[in-house]
């Protein structure tokens, strides 16, 4: 059976999937990538019930806190590379002096 609302509300669904996969993204490659996830989740066969749409929103959900995981640990490994290249050495630390106490 064909409902509207169910079907009305698996097509917003989608839409925010999509939103969301080019918010999230920190650059061009990570949209493609997950547009491109996106795209996959909309391609699954419309849910006919509630309880399927309830399950499918869970999924987005789940694809969408994947996302917010992925960027949020690039993000940390560029500030952990930039950290390590613009620091002095450990093994050269400022020079201390009795002005300094």
């Amino acid at each position: 059976m064909n409902d509207p609302f169910i079907q009305s509300e698996w097509q917003a669904l989608c839409e925010h999937v999509h939103l969301c996969a080019s918010g999230i993204a920190n650059d061009a490659s990570e949209q493609t990538e997950f547009q491109s996830q996106a795209d996959e989740f909309s391609a699954h066969t419309p849910p006919t019930r509630y309880t399927e749409l309830l399950a499918e929103t869970a999924a987005a959900a789940r694809l969408a806190v994947q996302w917010q995981d992925q960027t949020i640990h690039d993000a940390d490994d560029h500030r952990i590379d930039e950290a390590s290249e613009e620091s002095f050495p450990a093994s050269d630390p400022p020079e201390f002096n009795r002005t300094h106490a």
